[in-house]
Order: C-alpha cells, then structure tokens, then sequence
C-alpha cells in the first residue's frame, strides 16, 4: 500500500480523537492573514480538512467554503460538526472544474504527501484556483519519515523554507508573504506558513524586423533552437520600447544595424493549428519595415545562419507565423493588425 493509503487508515482509526482534541483551535494569524486577500463570500477549498475545524472558521469569516478530505473517518467527524458540503476525494485529482475557487486552504495538506507527489498536488490547486489565493502550511525538516502512533503508522514530508517557496512558484503562484510557528503542541519542528497568489498568464510581447537589401532580397536568420528560417526579432527585455526591442534583437541575430522605416503589422491572434514556441502560444507582436545602415552580416548566439533571400525563393522550413507577417509588410496597404 502506499504511503497515504496507510496514513488515511491510521487517521480514519484516531479521527473521532483528533476531532475532540483540535477541533477548536483557531489559526489566528494564518486565518486573518488568508482572510484579509479574499473578498466577502468567496468561494473557498479547505484541502485536507480533517474533522472541519477550518471550515467553521473560514465560514465564520464570511466565506462560503468546501471541505475536502480523503479519510471517511474525518469526514463522519466533520459533517454533524460543521454545515458546509464535504466532499471525500484525492487532493491529487480533485474533482471541481478548472476556476472553481477564490482560495484554497491547505493547513498541513502536503504533511502526509510523499514530496515527489507535492508538485501534482500544487497543479491541481492551481487548476481550480481562479485569480485567487493560496495559504499553506508545512512542516519545516528534512526529507521523509514515519511515525508510529497507538492508531497506526503515519507517513510525514517536511520541508526547507527555499523549497516550499520553489514548489510554489513553479506551480503558477507568487508567494506574497512567509512566516514559520512554533508547533502549538510543542512537538518537533515548526510550521512554515504562506500566502501565494496565482500569476496572471498573459501573451508576451515581441517584435521582428522586414529588412531587404538593395537588390530587394528578404533577411533571414535560422533559429538555434528549432532550425526554422525566420524573420530577426523576439522578445522585449524589461525597461525598453517596441522600437528598441526590434533594433537589439536584429544586430543580435545578424550583425546589422537598423533604421525603423515604418510599423507594418500588429500581430496578437494565438498561433495556428497549435503552434507552440518556446512553451509560448500566443504574443503581441509588431513587425516593423527596416533599412540597414551598418554593421556585418553574421549568425548571432541565437542563430545559427543570417542571410538574405529573394522574396519569391524563400528557404525552407520556415517559421509558419512569420509567412503571413511577410506577405503583409511586401504587399499590403497600410498596416496589418489582427
């Protein structure tokens, strides 16, 4: 059996003892702190709620709040105590719509999960957290351990500061505040709690350059990191315009110095036929018409060629975003956008 499969069995044997021991301590800070991101009414996940204990506080707060747990034995505990649904289920597939909450409450969810399994767990609170709130709390330690309790063995994980804020971080969310407790019953190790909020997935921002040589041939670079043919360009470093952006990213990746001539397109439709890029499937992008005035032709770190090519011989493969972006900066009236 696995090792939460034997840590429910042993929490469903003590729950009824668990439940007249805790049920009504309240997480002062930890709640207020919580409390005081969300908005009245929010919908609200207690993930690993035992006998209800924080789904009673959270719904004093003005919160309308789910409780979640995978031992039927904190569940019986739960429902007479406290009037809110609970729902018996796994935190590592849990059965709500994507959106579904505001917040979710995770007050020692991770302590029974083996730690290679924590990254799912964080997944799915990201999957059914709107642009909303995370408060968790876990064990500060090393690694992994069991314990043998008069009910059975439990399984415990704990953690180093640096790796909770990591596990956070790459499941989606920005860590907004941290802070560590003692252990109210005085036992080993205390608890590293903190309160994250989702990031905002938005298109990135990019620029790329239609630049001809006298002879009207069209300049192309190949990418390094999939071989395809594409116009210079990518993406803005923090502190610089669209038309700084464009400038750098051509002598980077082939050498030239550039003059903006004019904007020809305005690009932001997701990319086609699921074309992804760098995990990236959708940006804003400006194309912009350019005529060199120095520099030396030459392949950049990014590229591996950088060359001109007549309009009506373009090489192959080429990049499938870039054909249309072509098409309208040499033959359209105007500006592009989409």
């Amino acid at each position: 059996m696995s090792e939460t499969t034997i840590t429910i069995a042993s929490y469903d044997k003590k729950a009824a003892d668990f439940a007249a021991r805790w049920f009504d301590l309240r997480l002062d800070r930890a709640l207020d702190t919580f409390g005081g991101y969300l908005r009245p009414g929010a919908r609200v996940l207690d993930l690993g709620c035992g006998p209800g204990r924080d789904v009673r506080f959270l719904n004093e707060l003005g919160f309308q709040t789910v409780g979640l747990d995978r031992s039927a034995g904190m569940l019986a505990e739960a429902r007479p105590r406290v009037a809110a649904p609970f729902v018996q289920a796994d935190m590592r597939a849990l059965p709500f719509a994507d959106g579904a909450f505001d917040g979710v409450w995770a007050c020692a969810s991770l302590l029974h999960i083996p730690r290679a399994e924590a990254p799912a767990v964080l997944a799915e609170v990201r999957r059914v957290l709107e642009h909303g709130h995370l408060f968790l709390a876990v064990k500060r330690g090393e690694g992994e351990t069991w314990l043998e309790t008069e009910h059975g063995p439990v399984f415990f994980a704990c953690y180093h500061p640096a790796e909770v804020e990591l596990l956070v971080e790459r499941a989606g969310l920005r860590v907004l505040e941290r802070w560590e407790e003692a252990d109210r019953a005085g036992r080993d190790h205390p608890w590293i709690n903190l309160v994250a909020w989702t990031r905002l997935v938005t298109p990135r921002v990019a620029a790329c350059a239609i630049v001809r040589d006298e002879a009207g041939r069209l300049l192309l670079v190949r990418r390094q990191d999939n071989g395809y043919w594409a116009l210079p360009g990518g993406h803005l470093d923090y502190g610089e315009s669209l038309t700084q952006a464009v400038v750098r990213e051509t002598r980077e990746e082939t050498g030239l110095e550039v003059q903006i001539e004019r904007l020809s397109g305005l690009y932001s439709a997701p990319f086609p036929d699921g074309f992804v890029l760098n995990e990236v499937n959708q940006a804003v992008v400006a194309t912009f018409v350019c005529r060199v005035t120095g520099g030396e032709l030459r392949p950049g770190p990014e590229t591996t060629d950088a060359a001109f090519f007549p309009v009506d011989a373009l090489p192959e493969p080429i990049m499938p975003i870039h054909v249309p972006r072509i098409q309208h900066a040499l033959h359209g009236a105007g500006v592009f956008f989409d």
